[in-house]
């Protein structure tokens, strides 16, 4: 949860300036440079580290205790395990393999959906394809106009196959009563835009209503560019995780200036974005877990947040020092094994190959040597 904006522009000034980061050392003499780097580098490693600690202590006293609800999960492990290993939690994860060619895109996205169940790891395999490729009238009219335009079928387009299908997984029949933890946003931005001339807003929606509807549908987040959320959870202590129940991850995206511009909307779409984050999504909350030495950021439904916390938690002491849930790594594994690029990538190119379209259709850089 980010900290709640303010009017004072003044405190997004950096204190550090461009022309600060120019006046630092620099080294000509690449054995002068060898000879010292190490030496200031370990100097500059070890003051770093001593303001870290500093930091930790002032944001827990300054921020986290007055700010925020720090709570621990080792009360609730006996029922999350239990619910681990008897085979109610499924762990979903997906990987995307893609060739762009001048005749259009071709994508496969594999999902892989794996839970404990005994002594065993039960995996599904859930494979799609998409055939992508621009309209020809459409072309021909913007090539005769010289118009130059974005392609409808950008990479956000694709993930956002991705991330639907995933979630289409999560909200299976067979899956409805287990607890399904996913990879990433629980309610990903790509699914939340409407991704422009395709419309997409009110299947998006719809598939997202029905996982936060769900309730027991939670996510974990592997790395954010959000450095407030890691910085916050960097004063935690191991075995402790923090929420602001006040502050739902749907306030979150309805606060983001920059998302919610009116300008970048048609406002029927705006209208239905904002209804949905008013009313669906305040129902996701957003926590930082910290289960050993990393934070991590989660989103789960109100409903279920503490349960969802110790879950994430009991299946990440699987892997103590990570500090991460075994779960979506296994997922993320079976995904590169089972449904690697390379081989996507080469089914395709051998067909082009016979083809006698190989040099045609394959973009230059994929053609250099390595």
């Amino acid at each position: 949860m980010p900290m709640k904006k303010t009017n004072d522009e003044s405190a997004e000034i950096p204190n550090v300036t461009f022309a600060d980061l120019l006046n630092q050392r620099q080294w000509e003499d690449y054995n002068q440079y060898v000879a010292e780097a190490p030496t200031e580098y370990v100097a500059e490693m070890e003051q770093d580290l001593r303001k870290e600690a500093e930091l930790r202590k002032r944001l827990r006293k300054e921020i986290l205790t007055e700010k925020f609800d720090i709570r621990r999960f080792e009360s609730q492990l006996p029922e999350a395990e239990q619910l681990l290993f008897s085979g109610q939690v499924i762990g979903i994860d997906g990987t995307l393999s893609r060739l762009r060619t001048l005749s259009g895109l071709r994508c496969q996205i594999g999902i892989v959906a794996v839970n404990y169940f005994n002594d065993k790891v039960r995996q599904s395999y859930f494979i799609s394809e998409a055939h992508l490729h621009d309209d020809i009238k459409e072309t021909i009219e913007i090539l005769k106009r010289r118009e130059s335009r974005n392609r409808v079928l950008s990479d956000m387009v694709v993930r956002a196959l991705m991330l639907y299908r995933e979630r289409q997984v999560a909200i299976r029949k067979e899956f409805r009563d287990a607890y399904k933890l996913l990879h990433g946003p629980l309610l990903p931005f790509e699914l939340m835009t409407g991704l422009g001339r395709l419309r997409a807003l009110e299947p998006t929606l719809n598939a997202l209503e029905e996982i936060i509807s769900n309730a027991k549908c939670f996510s974990i987040i592997s790395s954010t560019t959000q450095d407030d959320y890691l910085t916050l959870g960097s004063a935690l202590e191991p075995g402790e995780y923090l929420v602001d129940e006040g502050f739902s991850y749907g306030d979150e995206i309805r606060t983001n200036q920059d998302f919610m511009a009116e300008q970048k909307w048609r406002p029927a779409e705006l209208d239905r974005v904002r209804k949905f984050l008013s009313e669906s999504g305040s129902k996701i909350l957003v926590g930082v877990i910290k289960v050993s030495y990393r934070p991590y950021v989660f989103h789960a439904h109100r409903d279920f947040f503490d349960l969802a916390a110790a879950i994430i938690a009991r299946d990440a002491l699987l892997q103590r020092e990570k500090g991460f849930p075994l779960l979506i790594d296994y997922a993320d594994n079976l995904c590169s094994q089972y449904f690697p690029s390379s081989d996507f990538t080469s089914m395709l190119t051998h067909k082009l190959a016979k083809d006698g379209s190989f040099f045609a259709e394959i973009p230059e850089q994929s053609l250099r040597l390595k």
